[in-house]
């Protein structure tokens, strides 16, 4: 996924019903970071486990 895909998505109330935008924002405030930054950060935190998640996944 990319910044400009989980910005669109962000806009939809569907996505990640459970989340609440006003704290992600909140978060992204208090770091000292805009929204873009925030997402990008988030999405290589992911890649960089997803190798690993994937194994445990597949021993399930």
């Amino acid at each position: 996924m990319e910044v400009s895909s989980l910005k669109k998505k962000f806009k939809d109330k569907k996505f990640a019903a459970g989340c609440s935008r006003d704290i992600i924002r909140t978060g992204a405030e208090r770091l000292g970071w805009e929204l873009d930054d925030l997402f990008a950060k988030t999405i290589e935190a992911m890649r960089s486990c997803e190798d690993y998640v994937n194994a445990e996944m597949e021993q399930e």
